[in-house]
C-alpha cells in the first residue's frame, strides 16, 4: 500500500489537549479544596442539617457575608465593626404554650434593624456638614465625578436611594407612617 505524502502524516491537534487541561483544573481545584480543612468541616456540618432547612441556613450565611463585607467596605466612615459570634444560633427557639395556644417567637432581625439604624442616623448626622460653602462645592464635583463614572446599576440604585428618601420625608411632613 503506498505511504501518504508527508502533508498527510502532519499531527492535526491533540484532540485531548482541552480534556487535559480541563482535568488538570479540575485536580488542582480538588487538592485546593481538599487542602482546607475548615472547608471540609464546614461541608461536613451543612450535610447533618435537615434539607429542608439547608435554604434559610445557606440566606443566613450569604446575608452575614455581605454583612461582612459591607462592613469591611465602611467601618472607617461608619465606626461599626464586626467580630464572629461565638454564641450564634442559626435556629430561633419557638415557644409554645402548653395549652397549644399562641406561639411565640422572637424577633430574628432587631440586631441588624438596630445596626442599619445607627449607619444611617450616622451619615443623617453628617448631612449639615455636606451643605457648607466650602464642602458643598467639593461635595458635589465629586459626586458629579461619581455619577459620571458610576456603573448604570449604582446609578440606579442612587436614584431609588433618593426616590425612597424622599417619600420618607414626605411621609414625616404628613406625620404618617406609611410602611407600618
Amino acid at each position: 500500500m503506498p505511504r501518504r505524502p508527508a502533508t498527510y502524516e502532519k499531527p492535526i491537534d491533540k484532540p485531548f489537549d482541552a480534556l487535559q487541561t480541563l482535568l488538570a483544573t479540575a485536580r488542582e481545584l480538588a487538592n485546593g479544596l481538599a487542602d482546607d480543612p475548615d472547608l471540609e468541616r464546614l461541608v461536613r456540618a451543612f450535610r447533618m442539617f435537615p434539607a429542608a432547612d439547608r435554604d434559610a441556613i445557606l440566606q443566613v450565611i450569604e446575608k452575614d457575608a455581605a454583612w461582612r463585607s459591607i462592613v469591611e467596605k465602611t467601618d472607617d466612615a461608619t465606626g461599626i465593626r464586626v467580630k464572629p459570634n461565638p454564641h450564634a444560633s442559626l435556629y430561633v427557639h419557638i415557644l409554645e404554650q402548653a395549652d397549644g395556644g399562641t406561639v411565640v417567637t422572637p424577633d430574628p432581625s432587631r440586631r441588624d434593624a438596630d445596626i442599619i439604624r445607627h449607619g444611617v442616623e450616622t451619615f443623617v448626622q453628617m448631612l449639615p456638614l455636606l451643605f457648607q460653602d466650602a464642602v458643598h462645592t467639593q461635595w458635589l464635583a465629586a459626586g458629579r465625578d461619581l455619577a459620571h463614572t458610576s456603573s448604570a446599576e449604582i446609578r440606579a440604585l442612587a436614584v431609588r436611594l433618593a426616590t425612597e428618601v424622599q417619600a420618607l420625608i414626605a411621609e414625616a411632613e404628613r406625620g404618617t407612617r406609611d410602611g407600618d
